[in-house]
């Protein structure tokens, strides 16, 4: 093989040009093409732990939760999320920390070399994440899901154990019309003999889990009372739907300890690892609190996109206290507009700002989402307008940015200073 031949990418740059070809919404439902390069890299079983989180809503919680116990117990922890907001540097950290573009750009090349041309976006960055936590030797590595359970390319790894979140409708168009269809497609995930743990689910998701479990032969296992929370205000992610997901990473974690016997660092204890970790999780755009400052006003910025993520938003406003006095909003054409409108006007008695989102064709225009609202709903030429209305409009009151991580990742773009904590 020639050197321009293993230099598939000589820069990050040209990583990325090759990211944007591949596409980021292009699907390919098999697992031929993934599997065939971890065989080659002989890392179909990878040489570490792992755990897979599939689900609608709570995956990135979960996953932060997951990894913020293991780093409170001394554990090396790799952790696959996505999307990202500004970069694909986002999507895999090691101890919560981002690599650097050569990092990349190098183990980029390895896949290449291991047969890795004909990956999707969303394979190629798995395998990347397979290769990378191997690279630093990690003691556990998680992987959140992206669409499905499957047919989703963390699938293919093999794995310790699958944590399902809540499940709820969304991806319609891909995954299914009903809950029990799309449950059905997320309990594609499982395998036999392969332990399973889920916490709050609604009632026709947990039959449909607790059936297929059965049929495949996994080992279905509950998270409730079998672990304890510890008693403190420390949370890292804030609502009360947070304590369902660290209830449930908590119990998934403690069936990984009973399987590999981890043991606090130094001179902690278990009750220790618990109250860091709980208080260490944290996300970008996971009700985020972003202080007030010359050009922005008090914001809290959360991607709820779908019926379920409003309802835990709803209530995380209420549980809080936090009433904004304005609401800016933006989707996705494939949303069901219909059904989220009245959740969005509920979250404020005030003004609703309605951004029209920078060069992104799935995007509901603006103009045409301000139909379905009432008279409060103002059009604004772009997130950067919207802001600066919000902060005129609600003074030292507090404003809401939320309805999709799209418009999350363009404010990101506008101030990075806050993707990270």
């Amino acid at each position: 093989m020639s050197e321009t031949e293993r230099n598939f990418f000589a820069t990050y740059e040209d990583f990325e040009a090759h990211l944007m070809k591949l596409g980021l919404f292009h699907m390919d439902l098999a697992h031929s093409r993934i599997d065939a390069v971890l065989e080659e890299a002989e890392l179909k079983r990878p040489d570490y732990p792992v755990v897979q989180v599939v689900g609608t809503n709570g995956k990135g919680s979960t996953s932060s939760f997951l990894s913020a116990f293991g780093q409170a117990t001394g554990l090396t922890v790799g952790l696959y999320t996505s999307p990202h907001f500004v970069t694909p540097r986002e999507r895999i950290l090691i101890n919560g920390e981002m690599l650097d573009e050569e990092e990349w750009c190098d183990v980029a090349n390895d896949v290449m070399e291991c047969g890795g041309k004909d990956l999707t976006y969303f394979e190629l960055l798995t395998v990347m994440a397979v290769f990378l936590f191997s690279d630093y030797e990690v003691d556990l590595a998680i992987f959140e899901a992206g669409l499905g359970g499957k047919h989703d390319a963390t699938t293919a790894i093999e794995r310790d154990l699958v944590v399902y979140t809540p499940i709820g409708l969304d991806h319609v168009d891909v995954l299914g019309k009903t809950l029990e269809d799309i449950t059905r497609d997320k309990a594609g995930a499982m395998r036999k003999n392969l332990p399973v743990i889920t916490n709050v689910q609604p009632e026709e998701a947990m039959a449909v889990l607790k059936e297929e479990a059965q049929k495949v032969g996994a080992t279905f296992l509950a998270a409730e009372g079998t672990v304890t929370l510890p008693q403190t205000d420390r949370f890292g992610l804030i609502g009360a739907h947070q304590k369902d997901n660290a209830l449930l990473a908590l119990a998934a974690f403690r069936q990984l300890v009973g399987i590999y016997g981890w043991e606090p660092a130094d001179i902690m204890d278990w009750d220790d690892v618990k109250e860091i970790g709980v208080a260490d999780a944290w996300i970008a755009g996971r009700f985020q609190h972003v202080p007030a400052t010359d050009s922005l006003p008090e914001l809290y910025l959360d991607g709820a996109h779908n019926e379920p993520a409003f309802s835990v938003l709803t209530a995380a406003l209420q549980e809080t206290g936090i009433k904004p006095a304005v609401v800016i909003f933006g989707c996705m054409g494939n949303k069901d507009i219909q059904t989220l409108v009245p959740m969005v006007e509920a979250l404020t008695k005030g003004t609703i700002l309605l951004p029209q989102f920078t060069d992104l064709e799935r995007a509901e225009p603006a103009a045409r989402l301000a139909t379905h609202f009432s008279e409060r709903a103002v059009v604004c030429e772009s997130l950067q307008d919207a802001l600066t209305r919000s902060k005129e409009i609600a003074g030292d009151n507090p404003v809401l940015l939320c309805g999709s991580l799209y418009l999350l990742a363009e404010f990101f773009a506008l101030h990075p200073e806050f993707l990270q904590r």
